[in-house]
């Protein structure tokens, strides 16, 4: 008897990647959005504090100062 087997096509690249972070936690995928997108990051920086004077800002209100410049609404 013939039988015939049929292919499956590979899943595409995006599910194997989704795939691969499904199971990661939080740090993990933290780490790797610091790793894939440190360049951006690192401009962004730039941006953000080029104008800005730190002396006599507590490392709190320099976050929330960069949490509210970042996700402005």
């Amino acid at each position: 008897m013939n039988s015939i087997k049929t292919i499956e096509p590979a899943p595409s690249l995006f599910a194997q990647i989704v795939d691969e972070l499904r199971n990661k936690s939080e740090a993990e995928l933290k780490m790797l959005y610091v790793r894939f997108f440190q360049k951006e990051l690192k401009e962004e920086w730039k941006t953000i504090t080029q104008n800005i004077n730190f002396k006599n800002s507590s490392e709190d209100d320099i976050v929330k100062t960069i949490q509210q410049n970042r996700y402005r609404n």
